[in-house]
């Protein structure tokens, strides 16, 4: 069983930025986007505790999902 770890909303809120940022989309959709892929988000912060890392990453997995889609 994974450790459970606490993301702050600041870092939501900065990863949202980000998100929203990259993708040309406003912070609240990127907020959606962040909840919608909560477990995958959770994991990377898990691995990489950085905003800027779980970005690239989670940017990474979006862009894959939707090529395949």
């Amino acid at each position: 069983m994974k450790d459970e770890i606490l993301i702050s909303d600041k870092k939501i809120a900065k990863l949202a930025k980000r998100l929203a940022k990259t993708f040309s989309i406003d912070e609240e959709e990127a907020v959606s986007t962040i909840y919608e892929e909560w477990d995958l988000v959770e994991a990377l912060f898990h691995a990489h505790t950085k905003v800027k890392a779980v970005h690239r990453h989670l940017v990474e997995e979006i862009n894959y999902a939707y090529r395949i889609a």
